[in-house]
């Protein structure tokens, strides 16, 4: 599923968050982030909830609100039930699910997510945080939509959490081919993952970019810079020749080959 924004504007609560004349496009198998704008108008906007004032939004192939999937850093307020048995059966009625098992089709996403299939009977006052948005992803991945929105979704994770993430995002593009949109406003947790970057500001896209203009200084100039970037172009600066890295990892491996080839 293709989404196209083409001179959309559409008037937020917060006047920083609005849509101003905007022209975008998010791809299928791509991940994109984006900063400046919320996550949650974007789905009120693709789904009919919120009205734009001007432009128009081309989604192909065309779809249903079951197509899209928002993912929300405060996933008790978008609970419609209290267990997560409760929830599974009122997405299942709601979207006319025709799964011989449900059961299984939920206890398949819970595995994905790194969950039991315990969980399936817990009630969501009972999890941590972390649980919830784990669960509030695998209730997402039971009705297979094809537009995932992560809404600062990140928020309160640890590494751990991070990587379990990365690697659940990395399956949706590679294997199922989803079209996926990272809302958030720090870019140093998805630099080895995303695809391409869309910044907002007042309503405007004043920079975009793919995986290979992430040392792009007018980038940073509306997000934190990544502290992986800061260091490479800080020693850059001292005329020590160190690749572009995104991940911590190689940036270690690069050092120590640097210093063995002395």
């Amino acid at each position: 599923m293709e989404i196209s924004l083409n001179k959309v504007s559409c008037i937020s609560v917060n006047e920083e968050r609005k849509l101003n004349n905007v022209t975008c496009t998010f791809k299928s198998g791509n991940i994109t982030f984006i900063s400046g704008i919320s996550g949650r108008l974007l789905r009120d906007l693709l789904i009919g909830k919120k009205g734009k004032s001007s432009g128009s939004i081309e989604i192909s192939p065309a779809g249903t609100i079951k197509d899209i999937g928002y993912l929300s850093n405060s996933p008790l307020k978008e609970f419609k039930t209290k267990t997560v048995y409760e929830e599974m059966n009122y997405l299942g009625d709601l979207y006319n699910l025709n799964y011989e098992d449900r059961n299984k089709k939920m206890y398949d996403a819970l595995k994905l997510v790194e969950l039991n299939d315990g969980y399936l009977r817990r009630s969501f006052n009972t999890l941590s945080t972390t649980e919830m948005k784990r669960v509030q992803l695998a209730l997402i991945l039971f009705y297979n939509p094809k537009l995932y929105i992560f809404d600062y979704f990140e928020k309160g994770f640890n590494y751990k959490d991070i990587d379990y993430l990365k690697k659940v995002l990395r399956k949706l593009k590679g294997n199922y081919d989803k079209n996926i949109i990272i809302v958030s406003d720090d870019i140093s947790y998805f630099l080895d993952t995303l695809d391409e970057y869309i910044i907002f500001h007042k309503g405007k896209v004043v920079v975009s970019g793919d995986k290979k203009d992430l040392y792009n200084e007018d980038l940073y100039k509306y997000i934190k810079c990544p502290k992986i970037i800061s260091f490479i172009k800080m020693v850059k600066d001292k005329d020590i020749n160190l690749s572009n890295y995104l991940d911590i990892n190689e940036l270690i491996k690069g050092i120590y080959r640097s210093v063995e080839g002395k």
